[in-house]
């Protein structure tokens, strides 16, 4: 992971600045989820915006979760993945 998994999306959102940072996607149980589909790459200033902005939260949610497969998902039952995904647009 050497760019921001926004980066592909151009347009969509300001553009990438800062260097590459690992943003740990999920939270389970009160901890993050130390997975490879759950950790992804984020540029510093998108990485700042997860908190401030919903719509930049949500492509990094849709980023981990193109990246996991449903056995993946199924080591974390507690957290309704399917609505998740459909809340997503997935």
């Amino acid at each position: 992971m050497k760019r921001c998994a926004l980066a592909p999306l151009g347009g969509m959102y300001e553009p990438c600045e800062g260097r590459v940072e690992w943003h740990h996607v999920w939270i389970y149980g009160g901890r993050q989820i130390q997975e490879v589909w759950a950790i992804i790459a984020a540029c510093h200033h998108h990485h700042d915006m997860v908190t401030k902005q919903q719509a930049v939260r949500m492509a990094f949610e849709a980023a981990s979760l193109h990246e996991a497969t449903d056995a993946d998902l199924a080591e974390y039952p507690r957290k309704n993945w399917k609505q998740i995904k459909k809340s997503l647009g997935l």
